[in-house]
């Protein structure tokens, strides 16, 4: 007898939050979290089976619904896949002690839960926007001290967060809400409340806007955006676009009040919180974190390793300096192909050009993720999140659905990432996959060449 998908994903979601319970901690790696880990991988497995059957229903409200029952299990448990909810609510502790987030880490106060948090990030500086260090410093305010209430509470933000971003894309595409249901968004927004969600909901209600003539609230929600994490800037000059070129012709006094929007919300809530442009500072925090799921990162350890091989292991850091300094380069051209597809087709058919700026925006917000100095499976979150406000064909969409199963693999219940026990496999895969796209684009070029121009 087939079990119904439904169910099927509860089971899966209650054998997660039971992992949590047992191998939501760091240590000890006794036998309970032994099988904890276990049990998870077992969750996740059973809810990547029973989300991909759900993948031709297209009904918002069955979906909704499903994703709604799938969470249960997860509110009542610890959070897994990552502990930076425990870093968010010491940052808002820090915050409302008046303690500048851009120059000291946690232990600084210290905070009330200063133990919950991971060693790394106990010390490091806040990257942050001034919207979000004024959230969590609410958050802290109302918890006085409860841990488990202030974890409630960041739930209850990243919720938000996701139902801006099922609002927003029901509006852009009258589409369904799969991803709401995808293993991705359960394990890194609902049970990790990680704060990309709340991010990429102001991003998609500022591309709403677009559609609805509203420059100023689209670049008002592009600045809340930005206030929680500086790379939501990445999607603005594809929002302009939309704003600049509408159905009818151009707007040119259009872009002026997005510009002002944007920098005006930022500047308020800046001026509001005392943090403004200092997270230029903190962006440099974990630029000492070395792992291969940053592809630049990864050809820089595989060409470190070489070196080491050849008698000069002090050129490790140097290579893979070299390597991120390349990535921003490559990203930067990249960013800057994609903008000009997307302004051509704006140009070209402003009515029909929601869809593939969109596109553009969330392929955007992706390669500033897995092309910056660090990538982890939650960064991808604002991407996939603008993505799902297009309607997703072919092979985008089967490689967006493989990324919202596969990312939520690369991380134990108790944060510990698996990309920190394979660096050496994940480099030679990272220089696999460069070559690979080498050739692939080489072959392209020639076939182009080798194809005669069509005549009149």
């Amino acid at each position: 007898m087939r079990l119904n998908p439904r169910w099927l994903g509860l089971a899966a979601t209650t054998l997660l939050a039971l992992s949590g319970f047992l191998a939501g901690k760091p240590l000890p790696h006794d036998a309970a979290w032994v099988t904890g880990v276990v049990v998870w991988f077992a969750g996740l497995l059973l809810l990547a089976r029973a989300w991909w059957s759900l993948r031709g229903v297209s009904a918002p409200r069955e979906l909704l619904v499903t994703a709604a029952i799938w969470s249960a299990p997860l509110l009542v448990a610890p959070p897994m896949g990552a502990l930076d909810v425990y870093a968010y609510a010491c940052q808002g502790q820090l915050f409302d002690a008046g303690i500048n987030l851009y120059e000291h880490g946690p232990s600084a106060l210290p905070c009330t839960w200063l133990s919950e948090v991971p060693p790394l990030w106990r010390d490091t500086p806040t990257p942050y926007g001034p919207l979000w260090f004024a959230l969590s410093g609410g958050v802290a305010w109302l918890a006085h001290g409860h841990l488990i209430l202030a974890v409630g509470l960041f739930r209850l933000l990243a919720i938000i967060g996701l139902v801006l971003c099922v609002a927003a894309a029901h509006r852009l595409t009258d589409g369904n809400a799969l991803l709401a249901a995808s293993p991705l968004v359960l394990i890194h927004v609902v049970s990790g409340v990680h704060n990309d969600i709340l991010l990429a909901g102001f991003l998609l209600t500022a591309f709403a806007f677009t559609t609805r003539g509203r420059s100023g609230a689209a670049g008002a929600a592009v600045g809340l955006a930005a206030a929680v994490k500086i790379t939501a800037l990445v999607a603005a000059p594809f929002a302009m676009l939309l704003v600049l070129f509408r159905p009818g012709g151009p707007c040119r006094r259009a872009p002026f009040g997005f510009t002002a929007a944007l920098l005006a919300t930022y500047a308020v809530l800046a001026a509001a919180t005392g943090h403004g442009l200092g997270f230029l500072r903190a962006l440099g925090s974990t630029a000492e974190l070395k792992q291969w799921l940053s592809i630049p990162t990864g050809v820089g350890m595989a060409a470190g390793y070489v070196l080491r091989a050849a008698g000069r292991p002090a050129a490790f850091d140097t290579a893979v300096a070299v390597a991120r300094a390349l990535g921003f380069v490559v990203l930067a051209a990249l960013l800057l192909i994609l903008w000009w597809r997307a302004a051509r087709t704006a140009r070209r058919s402003p009515g029909e050009a929601l869809d593939p700026v969109l596109t553009a925006a969330g392929l955007a917000l992706l390669a500033t993720a897995v092309l910056g100095p660090v990538f982890y499976a939650w960064y991808a979150l604002a991407g996939i999140a603008l993505l799902a406000g297009t309607h997703l064909t072919g092979r985008l969409r089967t490689g967006v659905h493989v990324a919202v199963v596969g990312l939520p693999f690369l991380t134990l219940p108790d944060s510990l990432g698996l990309a920190t026990k394979t660096k050496l496999p994940g480099a030679v895969l990272d220089v696999a996959l460069v070559v690979t796209l080498l050739v692939r684009l080489a072959r392209r070029q020639t076939r182009r060449r080798q194809t005669p121009e069509l005549t009149d």
